[in-house]
């Protein structure tokens, strides 16, 4: 007999929220043997531009671990795909450490050309501009610049790690900065939470003369009185609390959730609370060392011109009955009119509690906001494990610290049929089956009422971590001349490696899933030549799976180049041949030997060799 084994709590949904309203319509399966695609099974974090380009383009940035860390850029292709245009070089030292763990979008520079932000262990913030070019999504193969020692002078160890950054103009001065908590160590003089402002601009690959300045530097060990000098640094939130236009910085740590808040006073000047009245900071968790380990998010659910700043819980500390108390929590930080941002205290604190619809012990990771169902009220959502991927908050209207007026659902459980491991256990001719249920969670989630796909519907941007790419098979089989099992274990490739998905909004009843493809430079097709070896000619076969700007070159064995058969023109998606007569650019044929035939599609390249015979 078989059976299906779920070792968690069954999936409970409360309120009114139907699965029916969602579905998933893209799923990312990483190839397992390209190196660098293959650090796509564990995405720590996505983040996402509407019109980067200029030209209507949307745009997801995704982190990679892999060889000492990448971030990878995707753009729609019509309705039902993604397209790989641009990954981040390796890096030449330094970086790994589980880093980079999260990449945004910017222009910190403000010259309008839009960038991608991210920390590199060791190295410091890497920054790369786009080119300008129309349809080039070209980063460049090199740093625009980078926030370091060097060019931010007075800048701490540059090691550890950033869980969360924001770009954006805090202090009303017109110039955007960015706002970073940064993890390092020794953890009292090297944990710092920063203020940085360029100073001067940057271009693709060339720094030109620009550096940074640091607007704001607090150093944790210095910090004691916000209780900020007894945990790691995780995030700092801009908002506005008060409703003015102006911004606020809502500081967080791993110090039992310990929040403060920092205001620009004046332009690259700003103040922490006011400690004379005891209120300058406010620990979350109270007793209990809980964190909002991804950091959070500013929004106004009721628009009433308040920002408030959600802090899903980490939760971390059992009580002594083995219970973790602040299971399913996220804290609201708001603001009434009346009070002023100066303190912080539990009359600025609303706790959104799921804990009595997930299991305990579960944590809280991403977050995002929308209106998912298009019933015209919003939606808070937060990410945890499988099987309460997506839990959402639906805000009713009225007083939003008043918990009658939210309905909590789980939007999305995830997917039952991703299996992490399979036990056979064979006894005397009677066969049991038992799988385990993968139970990977979505990390960083991205969705600000996002319309990736342009259909008209909200796209919600998962990013996971912790699905195997492959499924480990273990048979037990009686032996009874030794009254024991004899075991053996195999591993089978796991057909959902989903590194990342796309959860849409749909009036479709149930949950549908759709593999939809995902184009990478894999799906481009160079072939070998035909004849080869030849003389005097030869064919050059290709294959393109969208619309691309290609470039065909041909180079010698030294890396000169010899010739160029396609310059740089559009072609529709189709296969394609192109024909070699073995001359140079000059019309002058060439020596016997070896050539090197390469196909350039936007960023990414693909060569073969060939041999020319006289």
């Amino acid at each position: 007999m078989k059976k299906l084994l779920l070792f968690l709590t069954s999936v409970v949904v409360l309120g009114s929220f139907s699965y029916a309203q969602v579905k998933i319509v893209a799923a990312y399966n990483y190839p397992p043997k390209d190196s660098i695609l293959a650090g796509l099974k564990s995405i720590r974090g996505v983040n996402y531009a509407a019109n980067p380009f200029g030209d209507g383009t949307p745009a997801i940035v995704a982190t990679n671990y892999y060889d000492k860390g990448h971030v990878n850029v995707f753009i729609p292709i019509g309705d039902d795909s993604l397209q790989l245009v641009w990954t981040s070089p390796t890096v030449s030292a330094y970086g790994g450490g589980s880093t980079p763990r999260y990449a945004i979008f910017g222009d910190l520079d403000n010259d309008g050309r839009v960038e991608v932000i991210y920390q590199s262990s060791g190295n410091g913030i890497f920054i790369y501009e786009w080119d300008g070019v129309k349809g080039s999504y070209n980063f460049g193969t090199k740093p625009s610049q980078v926030i370091d020692k060097n060019t931010a002078p007075g800048m701490k160890n540059l090691g550890g790690n950033v869980e969360y950054m924001e770009s954006e103009d805090v202090d009303g001065d017109g110039q955007n900065e960015l706002l970073v908590a940064y993890n390092s160590s020794p953890s009292p003089t090297n944990d710092v939470y920063y203020i940085i402002s360029a100073v001067g601009t940057w271009s693709t690959n060339n720094p030109g003369f620009s550096s940074f300045k640091i607007e704001y530097e607090g150093i944790r060990g210095e910090l004691g009185k916000w209780g900020l000098s007894g945990g790691t640094p995780y995030a700092m939130i801009a908002a506005d609390f008060l409703g003015n236009k102006k911004k606020e910085i809502l500081i967080t740590n791993w110090n039992h959730k310990n929040v403060t808040i920092l205001t620009p006073t004046a332009p690259n000047t700003y103040k922490l609370a006011d400690t004379t009245n005891g209120k300058q900071n406010y620990k979350l968790g109270g007793i209990y060392d809980d964190v909002a380990l991804f950091g959070g998010m500013a929004f106004d659910v009721d628009g009433d011109g308040r920002q408030e700043v959600y802090l899903p819980n980490y939760t971390y500390m059992k009580n002594a009955n083995g219970i973790y108390p602040t299971t399913g929590h996220v804290d609201m930080i708001y603001y009434s009119p009346g009070q002023n941002t100066n303190q912080i205290d539990s009359s600025n604190v609303f706790v959104i509690d799921f804990s009595h619809l997930i299991p305990n012990g579960y944590p809280l990771f991403g977050y995002g906001y929308g209106d998912i169902d298009g019933n015209g009220k919003p939606n808070l959502y937060f990410s945890s494990a499988y099987p309460y991927n997506i839990v959402t908050a639906e805000f009713q209207g009225g007083d939003k610290t008043n918990p009658n007026n939210w309905k909590l659902s789980v939007l999305y459980p995830g997917d039952s049929t991703i299996i992490s491991s399979i036990t056979i256990k064979d006894s005397a001719g009677t066969s049991d089956t038992t799988k385990y249920i993968n139970r990977a969670f979505a990390s960083k989630i991205y969705d600000h009422y996002t319309d990736l796909f342009k259909t008209g519907h909200e796209d919600m941007i998962l990013p996971y971590q912790s699905i195997n790419d492959s499924i480990a098979v273990t048979t037990l089989k009686w032996n009874s001349s030794k009254s024991v099992y004899d075991t053996t274990v195999m591993k089978l490739l796991n057909p959902k490696r989903w590194g990342l998905r796309v959860l849409q909004g749909s009036a479709i009843t149930g949950i549908s899933v759709k593999d939809i493809k995902i184009i990478t430079p894999r799906d481009f097709m160079l072939y070998q030549n035909y004849p080869n070896p030849f003389n005097p000619s030869t064919n050059i076969r290709f294959n393109l799976p969208v619309k691309s700007n290609i470039t065909l070159n041909i180079y010698d064995v030294l890396g000169n180049k010899v010739a160029t058969l396609i310059n740089d023109r559009v072609y529709r998606k189709g296969s394609y041949q192109v024909t070699w007569d073995g001359r140079n650019s000059n019309g002058i044929k060439v020596a016997s030997g070896a050539y090197i035939y390469r196909l350039k599609f936007g960023n990414f390249s693909k060569s073969k060799k060939m041999i020319l015979l006289k």
